[in-house]
């Protein structure tokens, strides 16, 4: 029996920004693709959309989930094995021979790493203990050493309304109508990224560390067709109204003229210019904007991680026309299973149109 689908929990404005920016800046790459998994499960996503978009198994897609709606953002850290050897001696405060680096707590009086004598102090009785255990006693306590983080909350009046507006969209499809989350990802150079990939043990692969970045930049406009889970894609040299304007013509083309778009997209100025506006009331095209600083809602961000990890990083492409081959594989590849279910409709379709005609024949000639 196919297993039943699950989906994140709903996320709050200022949670959505930190899994936003987990997905991109964090320095692991596990934590990376557990952001990325709960960004798209947050777009109602199934686990096997998820588990093709980032190449990985369906299990761990659920596992993640599952996780995060148990534990929140604690799921997100991996679980490192290791520590001091059974039998081994313990560093205590007196045999200890390096002072840890003095570090401020929140009551303004500074604290060591070690924190022997201020936990002593702080506690009232003397203890022997080692920096690590002590550590490990503060871990089991959900306290840590962190560094102070900002946050923002969505100022936007109707982030209910436009919500769920964009949940409906991806829940349903209209009738008569083709939902596409549409966004912009840059700017792109040309130099050496580092990432993740195989090669034989001890013998990593090399980026050049000197380079010049003579060749310009590019943005990525994308569009994706989230019932089809479809992919568009092209590097643009500008990004203004114009350019955004003739994407939009060019994912026009690709649907028929009696068939309703809904472009979801954010609210950047130039996505939302006076010709844009005409053009789409003209072109059968409803704009659904994003709820402002809540950009994580639309579906093609999660999307965006994927091709980021696939083709960015751990690359060092020398022109533009080498980053455009390898970002159309990656795109091709993406796209190649729903291009092989619509195959299998057709031929599905073309069977029966055959076997109606068959028994027709057959009943005229009897």
């Amino acid at each position: 029996m196919r297993p039943p689908e699950v989906f994140v929990r709903e996320l709050a404005p200022a949670e959505g920004q930190r899994l936003k920016r987990l997905s991109k800046q964090s320095k692991l790459a596990s934590t990376r693709q557990r952001a990325m998994i709960l960004l798209a499960s947050n777009t109602l996503m199934s686990a096997p959309e998820i588990a093709r978009m980032l190449l990985t198994d369906e299990s761990q897609v659920r596992k993640v989930i599952h996780d995060f709606n148990r534990h929140g953002f604690e799921s997100l850290r991996p679980r490192f094995r290791g520590g001091r050897p059974a039998g081994s001696r313990l560093m205590t405060k007196p045999g200890s021979s390096r002072s840890p680096a003095p570090v401020p707590t929140r009551s303004g009086c500074p604290t060591r790493a070690g924190a022997w004598p201020s936990f002593r102090g702080l506690s009232g009785q003397e203890l022997e203990v080692s920096p690590a255990q002590l550590g490990r006693i503060l871990g089991r306590n959900g306290i840590s050493l962190q560094r102070i983080r900002s946050w923002k909350q969505s100022p936007d009046p109707e982030y209910e309304q436009k919500a769920e507006r964009i949940l409906a969209l991806y829940r349903q499809q209209p009738k008569g109508g083709v939902v596409v989350s549409f966004d912009e990802k840059g700017p792109e150079s040309l130099c050496p990224k580092h990432g993740r990939g195989w090669a034989p043990r001890g013998r990593p692969e090399r980026h050049r560390a000197t380079f010049n970045r003579r060749q310009g930049i590019r943005y990525l406009v994308g569009a994706l067709d989230v019932h089809a889970d479809y992919l568009r894609i092209r590097p643009r040299p500008r990004r203004n109204g114009n350019s955004t304007l003739t994407f939009m013509k060019q994912i026009r083309l690709a649907y028929p003229k009696q068939i309703r778009l809904y472009w979801i997209q954010d609210g950047l100025s130039s996505h939302w210019t006076p010709d844009i506006r005409a053009w789409a009331a003209v072109n059968n095209v409803e704009l659904v904007p994003t709820p402002t600083y809540a950009s994580f809602l639309n579906r093609i961000e999660s999307t965006f991680g994927a091709l980021d990890e696939f083709v960015c990083k751990n690359a060092d492409y020398l022109d533009w026309d080498a980053f455009g081959y390898a970002l159309a594989d990656h795109v091709r590849h993406r796209n190649s299973p729903a291009e092989r279910e619509r195959r299998k409709i057709e031929a599905a379709k073309r069977r029966q149109r055959r076997a109606a005609k068959t028994t027709s024949e057959l009943k005229l000639a009897a």
